[in-house]
């Protein structure tokens, strides 16, 4: 194949290698100097991928799993209130608004977090991809703001969200540095953005390689690690405070699902069976004899500064200007 005629999508760097070949058609490139990995070339229509993502009322598992999900989704609630709170106190920028913070989660899917949020005395706005959110606007039945379509192409008000979180989607959109900086233009100064995405210098990535199951070809087009994610988020105009390396909902259970694809071959894995879309229910038995192990090594991975998912927390700088308003 011939080296990709664009540049790394983070650093603008050319100077690119092959980090693996998916098929024919395309392959996984690394920029030898962020050390970005990308897919090459992006598929024309992404909406193709995303057919059957969700079941029925926005749920993506059977079984136990989904009372796992929402147990997870109040611990994320439960974070950005705390990283929230101090902000709430400064005499800064982002002291408080005419009512509650205003809170935007992208790829906010059935909106359980922001549910949490809402109860919490959040302000609560999210976006969802056309066809992909249970909820019915023009119904009525939505607990908060929900906004259909890409965040490029949404055109909210500059300066006018405290928080912005983006769980797991800075992967998947085509442009992660323009998302970014549109982030940043609807963010007060001040304000707060939560990032969290798979590592690729993990690790379980390299100890499961084609099998890891956060690759997620081809809707991943984009895995980062710490350095290109500070340096998109630099080159966005933000200020990094941190980044953690353990998640006990992403970290530990890529590696169990990681594990179950390692020893299902080419048949149905844990991840399959999960949504009901195979009947492997020996995964299931496997990847609970192999949850204690999996924590563990989750843990060492984070020790390591290694861990399977890092978030990011950064700031937009009090000296920013507001952004232009949405006319």
């Amino acid at each position: 194949m011939n080296p990709s005629s664009r540049p790394c999508p983070v650093c603008r760097s050319q100077d690119l290698t092959e980090y693996r070949e998916i098929d024919g058609a395309r392959r996984l490139l690394k920029c030898t100097d962020c050390g970005l990995v990308f897919l090459d070339p992006v598929p024309g229509d992404l909406s193709v991928f995303y057919e059957g993502y969700r079941r029925e009322g926005g749920k993506r598992f059977l079984y136990g799993a989904e009372t796992l999900v929402k147990y997870f989704r109040v611990r994320r609630a439960r974070m950005i209130d705390r990283l929230f709170g101090p902000r709430r106190k400064t005499d800064g920028a982002v002291k408080k608004n005419d009512g509650n913070p205003r809170v935007l989660d992208i790829g906010c899917g059935r909106g359980l977090m922001l549910a949490e949020l809402k109860s919490r005395g959040f302000e609560c706005y999210g976006t969802e991809l056309p066809g992909q959110t249970p909820f019915r606007q023009k119904t009525g039945d939505a607990p908060f703001t929900v906004y259909e379509g890409d965040l490029m192409e949404l055109d909210l008000p500059g300066g006018f969200f405290d928080v912005v979180t983006i769980w797991h989607v800075l992967e998947h959109v085509r442009d992660p540095v323009q998302t970014l900086k549109e982030v940043r233009r609807i963010l007060k100064p001040g304000g707060l953005l939560v990032i969290s995405v798979p590592n690729i210098g993990s690790l379980q990535a390299k100890l499961f390689g084609r099998r890891w199951i956060h690759l997620d070809l081809p809707r991943h087009l984009y895995h980062f690690s710490p350095g290109p994610l500070a340096h998109a988020l630099k080159q966005s105009g933000f200020a990094v405070e941190g980044f953690r390396h353990f998640s006990a909902e992403h970290g530990v259970s890529g590696m169990i699902l990681s594990f179950g694809a390692l020893m299902s071959g080419s048949g149905p894995d844990l991840f399959s069976t999960l949504r009901g879309e195979g009947k492997r229910y020996g995964a299931i038995v496997s990847a609970m004899a192999f949850a204690p192990a999996a924590f563990f090594l989750s843990v060492i991975e984070a020790v390591l500064r290694m861990g399977g998912v890092i978030t990011v927390v950064a700031e937009k700088p009090l000296e920013s200007g507001p952004g232009p308003e949405k006319k």
